[in-house]
């Protein structure tokens, strides 16, 4: 067999050990973990109303810090020392820890409250999660189509999108990219819909001077492990709103066991018994992978530049890399390339194939786009009637439909 035949052909692979790294964990962090397992300290949130919980409930995530609670509503000192530094980073009033990136979405949206049926603009282009936290807050994604530059959700496609039900715009940060955020921004200003902005890919991130995830009205960020920061599971709500801090910190924490009989009808909406709470030990992770936060960001862009680089300079007719709206802060969480066939006659799944088999690991873009998913083509998701879409037919004026999406 010639040296140079493909490995799909019978050859022998170009790479046969994994490209695999391990989380990035410290000796501090792991000695720090072991000292809170020895403490005891695996969690410290109440979910009841002691006393004080009133006192602190809207506190700013900084002066959260520094209360002086082991216990309370708002958890341990792992969590809010987390949030703090977060908050801090990210120049931003509010940073409210969850179990998961998805709970954080579902917290955001019931914490604006958007209610059942109403309709959240987003792009199919992403994890399942960012539509389905839509249909688990009770509303309806949706899709409008994504630009095919930048890979973020497309202006004029969410434009079309708007319908009296709107009540909100999710742009989803893809890959890091911000896309053409201000634009979002702009259209959703102009329509007085609230911005939830998915950052799950974004720590650490500027666009136009402000911090991805601080655009909006509310900001998500997820934790889990291929994520720049990585807790294992985990994510981080970060909103300037403190009624909508006060509304995720409710929602995260069994609110409506804490809110007392004084409290306003409106203070209850929304706040069902969730538990999405963080808990300390991946707190303690959280705050050690900030102080790297650096680090990890820096190594992800020399990866993405050399790769950029050398992949245009060999291939540049085949492929054009995506768009990055602020490249300057783009710390990617994948390389994103856009291949080109009408020169080479191959599909992207053939080469994606090839590459694979050569033991280079490459995605032939998402695996399946969020509105071809079953609960979407169906319309089913709660109960047998198909809540929300059920209650979405009832009450709009139009049916539900997925629009054509080229992109």
């Amino acid at each position: 067999m010639n040296k140079d035949t493909l490995a799909i052909q019978g050859g022998k692979p170009v790479r046969d050990k994994e490209f695999r790294s391990k989380p990035y964990l410290t000796e501090e962090s792991i000695e720090r973990i072991v000292s809170l397992m020895r403490e005891g300290r695996l969690t410290r949130f109440v979910g009841s109303p002691i006393p004080g919980t009133k006192e602190i409930i809207g506190l700013n995530s900084n002066e959260v810090e520094n209360i002086d609670y082991d216990f309370s509503v708002l958890g341990g000192k792992s969590v809010r020392k987390f949030e703090s530094e977060w908050s801090k980073i990210h120049q931003v009033d509010y940073a409210v820890s969850v179990n998961s990136a998805t709970s954080g979405l579902i917290a955001a949206i019931l914490a604006l409250d958007i209610e059942p049926g109403d309709e959240v603009i987003c792009s199919p282009f992403s994890f399942t999660a960012s539509a389905t936290s839509i249909i688990a807050a009770n509303a309806v994604p949706v899709f409008a189509d994504i630009d095919l530059d930048t890979f973020c959700v497309s202006p004029i496609s969410a434009e079309e999108a708007i319908s009296q039900r709107t009540k909100a715009v999710m742009p989803i940060h893809w890959n890091s990219n911000a896309g053409e955020l201000d634009s979002i921004i702009s259209l959703a200003r102009s329509k007085r819909l609230k911005v939830i902005e998915d950052a799950s890919q974004s720590p650490g991130m500027v666009y136009k001077e402000k911090y991805l995830g601080t655009h909006g009205d509310i900001g998500v960020f997820s934790l889990n492990e291929p994520k720049n920061i990585m807790t294992g599971e985990g994510g981080i709500i970060v909103t300037n709103d403190k009624d909508i801090a006060v509304k995720c910190r409710l929602i995260r924490n069994h609110g409506e066991g804490i809110i007392d009989e004084d409290a306003s009808k409106k203070s209850l909406i929304n706040c069902i018994g969730y538990n999405f709470r963080l808990v300390e030990l991946l707190a303690e992770i959280g705050c050690d992978q900030l102080n790297h936060l650096g680090y990890l960001n820096t190594i992800r862009k020399d990866n993405y530049a050399y790769l950029i680089k050398e992949l245009v300079s060999e291939f540049g007719e085949h492929i054009i890399p995506q768009k990055i709206t602020h490249l300057e802060s783009y710390f990617p969480y994948t390389v994103g390339l856009r291949w080109i066939s009408e020169k080479s006659s191959i599909h992207r799944n053939t080469v994606a194939e090839v590459l694979r088999t050569e033991g280079i690991p490459i995605a032939a873009g998402i695996s399946r786009l969020m509105s071809d998913n079953p609960m979407f083509q169906k319309q089913v998701a709660f109960g047998k009637k198909g809540f929300p879409f059920s209650f979405y037919k009832n009450e709009s004026s139009r049916e539900y439909f997925i629009p054509d999406m080229p992109n």
